[in-house]
């Protein structure tokens, strides 16, 4: 047991490794997929024996490597708290649709936890070998390099990227109507299907914002992407602009310049009670 409260830049170090050791395994069953066994969670929620060995090497990589922090995986996989508050939550396989159907397009996701508030967090993509991470007050990065967001000024020049609901898992209704207010103010929408991975590209500057509030998703699939985004700059919200993303599960991510307008884009549909029709943004 470490007796000393352990740096927090170790913990994160650690967890890079981790997802790596997963993401491995997430590789290597990509190239057979059609051998892998898949269980049906209900419906439209799939998992398959590669999100089981993620978590499993994850796990155990961070057990041994920091067994006084507490480990969920969204698998179910869990390690006793250590009573320090420290808590390491796991999305082995985020994309796992894209994953399942071949799409080379998903990646490993942690997101250290410090009571309620996350303080470091690392999305990992198996296939490019893209490592985007970030502690609290440290900044975040692609690798090496510190990520800044986007430096675009039109909202007319702007792609974002979402997730859509699907098979009664969230609002079809609410994210068609935020899909027409926001396809005539942008370049282009984009949904590549691991919502980790499009925060995270929000943080590096290849988006220009992301938002979901019609689709279900859980704290594993958003916290860490939120904290990465956060450390490049850019703001994380709810969608009406103000409560914490990370309990109401609806999110707007977008960099200073455009995150406001993306918040009254939203807020006025709503208030409009259906489709906003505006004129597309200069």
């Amino acid at each position: 047991m470490h007796d000393k409260p352990r740096p927090r830049s170790e913990i994160v170090d650690a967890m890079k490794e981790a997802a790596r050791i997963g993401g491995a395994s997430l590789a290597e069953n990509f190239a057979r997929l059609s051998a892998l066994p898949i269980l049906e969670k209900g419906p439209s929620d799939f998992v398959s024996a590669a999100d089981i060995e993620s978590e499993r090497l994850i796990v155990a990589h961070l057990n041994a490597k920091l067994p006084e922090v507490a480990v969920l995986g969204e698998e179910g996989a869990a390690s006793p708290d250590g009573g320090n508050g420290l808590r390491i939550i796991i999305d082995p396989l985020d994309g796992t649709n894209n994953f399942l159907h071949g799409i080379p397009q998903f990646s490993a996701s942690l997101a250290l936890m410090e009571g309620d508030e996350v303080t470091a967090g690392v999305t990992f993509n198996p296939l490019s070998g893209e490592m985007f991470w970030a502690e609290a007050g440290q900044g975040a990065y692609l690798g090496d390099r510190r990520l800044n967001g986007s430096s675009r000024n039109s909202l007319a020049h702007a792609v974002v990227g979402t997730c859509f609901p699907y098979n009664g898992k969230g609002d079809t209704d609410k994210a068609a109507r935020e899909m027409a207010a926001i396809m005539p103010r942008v370049s282009g929408i984009r949904s590549p299907g691991s919502a980790a991975l499009e925060i995270a590209y929000v943080a590096e500057g290849r988006f220009d914002g992301f938002w979901t509030s019609g689709a279900k998703l859980d704290l594993w699939d958003l916290a860490a992407g939120v904290i990465i985004a956060r450390e490049a700059g850019c703001l994380a919200t709810e969608i009406d602009g103000d409560g914490d993303p990370l309990q109401c599960r609806s999110l707007v991510v977008a960099p200073r310049q455009f995150h406001r307008q993306f918040i009254e884009i939203f807020r006025s549909t709503r208030a409009a009670g259906g489709l906003n029709r505006a004129a597309p943004a200069a």
